[in-house]
């Protein structure tokens, strides 16, 4: 029977979705299944591994049976999934305790330690980076600091998607890019920095073996197979995690091309042949897909999640009335800032819920609204959430530039570029054109896919895989947009440089 399909799936921070696609990436059949989130303590943000298992295997039988695909005719498999996570698994690759997420920050006193002295430009030399709360070094230091019975049980230190690729082949393996997020890693050599792990007292042999992207790992084990009820013979590809993910499937991966991803986290992501990076406050220095790039790439910790606080915070009755009329409850959001002149009034939003990676490097930061008064409604509220997050990445963008990238236009995809009122606020703050590409939130599975094609060979390269990328639309900036938001933007830099000082008073305070 020919192979003729490819498998992909998405493992993100809310869900996981899987794909089944033809050979040019081409959607066929779509499954989705949600994760859950569990907050232990204040700080602390973890997910199951178990759950995360059960939902690659339920999506997996669900999206084959609803394309009516035989297994036998998919030709690979490949993952993709959210990033900057840690599990610690034993000798028999069992999980210790539950995932620790991006999101946790349980680990600010560790990682406070790192960013003084010359240890930021040690680490900087050696990776091109410098941790935050959120990054896997801080992670690994609090479990061997604070948890030594489970740091002496641990075999290996992995990632939401190397379990993931364990489970289904039995290997412990990760690719090139999903190693240098955990900033351990040379870039340049393409292998773990043995001066760094050993500065910073993290034994190298936890740490998994690493493969290029378009490495076939193995085939699925009898277990794998019969959960999945996939061919055993199927060959799994190491693929990449969600950033290089998505900026292959957004068709960005020729050299100074641009992608941004609106999801949960949101990024500005470059294709770049040069590794060039601030070396006080560095942007993600990632090494790309394609074995001889990097994605240089500038993340807000909640741009999409900003968007996320909104609803459940403020919008009980648009939740309600979303689920009686059958549509998404962003919908009702974006109609509520359709209502509002650009400006908002002249009400700004501090998108920093979270703390804040570029370009400020700070775990610290958190959101505020500035300016409101009583004649500001949820509507303005709605929109200077948009305007904030399109704020905050127009200083990333310029922050970028002034290093040395270039930006002209982005391909925007995740759940934000499907609102035309979001997307073109983007648009006209950043004075970018922003093309929203045809499949914007299945992005990361077509991108892991067609990882998948590279490696069977139907490709020579993921540059070749930007002209299968189709563009559903074009949003230009309106240029009298433009010019009433430039001031406010002058004062949006502001709000951060007021109260820098004022957020870490504040983590101190009682």
């Amino acid at each position: 029977m020919k192979k003729k399909y490819i498998l992909a799936h998405d493992v993100g921070t809310g869900g996981t979705k899987a794909v089944i696609t033809d050979l040019h990436g081409r959607i066929l059949q779509t499954a989705y299944r949600s994760h859950q989130l569990y907050y232990p303590q204040e700080g602390w943000v973890e997910q199951k591994p178990e759950e995360l298992w059960n939902a690659y295997v339920s999506t997996t039988r669900e999206v084959y049976t609803k394309a009516g695909i035989d297994p036998d005719e998919i030709m690979g498999l490949g993952v993709s999934a959210q990033m900057f996570n840690l599990i610690p698994v034993d000798d028999h690759s069992n999980p210790l305790i539950n995932m620790i997420s991006w999101l946790d920050v349980r680990s600010v006193k560790q990682a406070d330690r790192i960013m003084n002295g010359d240890l930021p430009e040690f680490l900087f030399k050696k990776t091109g980076n410098i941790p935050t709360a959120k990054d896997i070094i801080p992670k690994i230091l609090w479990l061997r600091e604070v948890r030594p019975e489970i740091w002496e049980r641990t075999s290996k230190l992995l990632d939401c998607k190397e379990y993931i690729i364990y489970r289904l082949t039995g290997e412990i393996a990760i690719d090139w890019h999903g190693a240098s997020v955990y900033f351990l890693f040379d870039p340049y050599d393409k292998e773990w920095s043995e001066p760094v792990c050993r500065r910073l007292g993290i034994p190298v042999e936890k740490l998994p073996k690493t493969y290029p992207s378009t490495h076939v790992i193995g085939e699925l084990t009898e277990k794998a197979s019969e959960s999945t009820g996939l061919k055993r013979e199927t060959p799994v590809v190491l693929c990449a995690g969600d950033v290089a993910a998505a900026q292959t499937g957004s068709g960005s991966n020729r050299d100074g091309k641009v992608h941004l991803c609106i999801g949960t986290a949101t990024w500005i992501g470059i294709s770049s042949s040069r590794f060039e990076n601030n070396p006080k406050k560095p942007f993600w220095a990632l090494n790309h897909i394609h074995p001889e790039k990097w994605i240089i790439a500038g993340e807000m910790e909640t741009g999409g999640g900003a968007l996320m606080w909104f609803k459940d915070t403020f919008c009980q009755d648009e939740v309600k009335r979303a689920k009686k009329e059958g549509v998404s409850v962003y919908e009702f959001i974006s109609r509520m800032a359709t209502e509002i002149e650009p400006g908002s009034n002249k009400l700004l939003f501090a998108p920093w819920l979270s703390g804040e990676r570029a370009p400020v490097l700070d775990h610290y930061a958190r959101g505020a609204f500035v300016g409101l008064s009583l004649s500001h409604t949820k509507s303005h509220l709605a929109r200077s959430v948009m305007e904030g997050i399109a704020y905050h990445l127009r200083w990333i963008s310029e922050s970028m530039q002034n290093i040395g990238h270039r930006i002209n236009e982005m391909n925007a995809i995740g759940g934000g570029s499907t609102s035309d009122v979001f997307a073109q606020i983007i648009s006209d703050i950043t004075g970018y054109q922003l093309n929203i590409m045809e499949f914007p939130l299945e992005a990361g599975a077509i991108g892991a896919a067609l990882t998948v094609a590279v490696a069977m060979g139907t490709y020579s390269s993921v540059d070749s895989i930007d002209d299968l990328i189709g563009i559903r639309k074009k949003i230009e900036p309106v240029r009298e947009n433009k010019n009433r938001y430039d001031d406010l933007y002058e004062e949006f830099r502001e709000i951060y440089t007021a109260l820098f000082p004022i957020f870490r008073r504040l983590h101190t305070s009682r």
